[in-house]
């Protein structure tokens, strides 16, 4: 039976206020206010700074949403959920890499849409949010597994990606392993010829998945390091 405007609009009022107070939505609670409740709470988003959104969404949208997630998930039936969606970008937007690849698993595994405004579904969202993540966490000097080795192994061996998002990740895990002190990628950055074997190896990938990746001078510098590093090796011999 529908509910009359009068109780939608207590439902709706008691919904906001469990959501104030970082309780989760059920049932009848979130039939009638949920897309609503969500949808402003996206729109507060526009016209803010990105450190504005950060903190946002760190300090208010997930302590408010979270717990209807976990409510779902505890609940065991699998639908169309855009709070999770949401909670998923928010997530790796505040850089909990760790909870935000825990529910992009999910989210995947549960064939979750994104929102609309991301023209993507979540294993492209995913694959390419993790690699800018690596590419400045790297530039920074800061580490970047697990999480990078991780999603990888769900890029090369599980998602279904197009060839050149496949390409920049085998790409960026060969010329990590090269980076100098400085953060640039340099065959001559290590004396190991079997890394630079299996460098080559990960960057021959890349080539074949996608011919224009930009990683053929890096291969013909890394054979001539070979070259060069097993000639002294004879020499001593």
């Amino acid at each position: 039976m529908s509910l009359s405007p009068a109780q939608r609009h207590s439902a709706r009022i008691a919904a906001q206020t469990k959501l104030k107070q970082r309780q989760a939505l059920e049932g009848a609670d979130s039939l009638h206010v949920l897309s609503a409740a969500l949808a402003n709470d996206v729109d507060m988003l526009h016209g803010l700074t990105l450190a504005q959104k950060v903190a946002l969404k760190r300090d208010e949208l997930l302590p408010k949403w979270m717990p209807t997630v976990e409510k779902y998930l505890d609940g065991g039936e699998v639908y169309r959920n855009p709070i999770l969606a949401w909670c998923v970008i928010w997530l790796f937007d505040v850089g909990d890499m760790d909870a935000a690849l825990s529910l992009a698993d999910i989210a995947i595994e549960q064939g979750q849409e994104t929102p609309v405004e991301l023209k993507s579904n979540f294993p492209t969202f995913v694959a390419d949010t993790v690699l800018k993540w690596a590419e400045v966490q790297a530039r920074d000097g800061h580490p970047i597994e697990p999480y990078f080795s991780r999603t990888f192994t769900d890029v090369a061996e599980k998602w279904e990606l197009y060839e050149v998002i496949q390409a920049k990740w085998f790409k960026f895990a060969g010329m990590y392993q090269l980076f100098d002190e400085h953060g640039a990628p340099r065959a001559t950055a290590t004396a190991d010829v079997e890394l630079l074997q299996g460098v080559d190896a990960l960057l021959a990938r890349a080539e074949k998945l996608h011919s224009q990746c930009g990683v053929g001078t890096m291969r013909k510098q890394i054979a001539a390091r070979v070259r060069y590093l097993e000639k002294q090796s004879g020499a001593k011999k």
